[in-house]
């Protein structure tokens, strides 16, 4: 289906998808993020207050503090998570206007290019090493020549680093 569109529909399909899957990655690291804090927070907070009533003293002091601030940052994951299932879901929205198969006319694709633009407004900044990640896995999913494979430790980091420098310039295998 998508090898019989042209360039512009494809393109336009291409970074659609790439889109959806951005927000989906976006939306389920903020759903664990949270997971995970809460239940530390809960499991932390049992375990600070058994430490501070066994006079454990500083280290209980400090653990608590610890698990304060690990829980005080899962504080707006849950919307940030929604806000990025939305964004999904607006994308996918658009994804759909490409089912049939068929190249847009004119007019469908300045449509379907003005309503990509009025979601993307409305999109956090894009972190680029996360979108390059999205960019490969739907090569991937197109076939084609596979893209090189990225190192672990980008992979891994891509949720906490935005620069666009590091993301494309370290090493030769982004």
């Amino acid at each position: 289906m998508i090898e019989n569109l042209d360039d512009r529909t494809y393109d336009l399909l291409f970074a659609v998808r790439r889109s959806v899957r951005y927000h989906e990655r976006r939306r389920r690291f903020y759903e664990a993020w949270n997971v995970a804090t809460v239940a530390f927070g809960v499991l932390g907070g049992s375990v600070a207050a058994t430490a501070i009533m066994a006079g454990w003293g500083a280290w209980s002091a400090a653990f608590a503090a610890g698990v304060a601030v690990l829980s005080a940052s899962a504080v707006g994951t849950v919307r940030r998570a929604d806000r990025h299932g939305d964004l999904m879901r607006q994308f996918i929205a658009l994804e759909r206007r490409f089912s049939h198969g068929k190249n847009l006319d004119d007019d469908e694709y300045r449509e379907a290019v003005s309503e990509r633009l009025g979601i993307e407004s409305s999109e956090p900044p894009v972190l680029r090493l996360l979108d390059v990640l999205c960019h490969y896995e739907v090569l991937r999913s197109v076939g084609g020549n596979p893209p090189p494979r990225m190192p672990w430790w980008r992979r891994k980091l891509a949720h906490w680093l935005s620069q666009t420098d590091f993301a494309l310039s370290v090493g030769n295998n982004a």
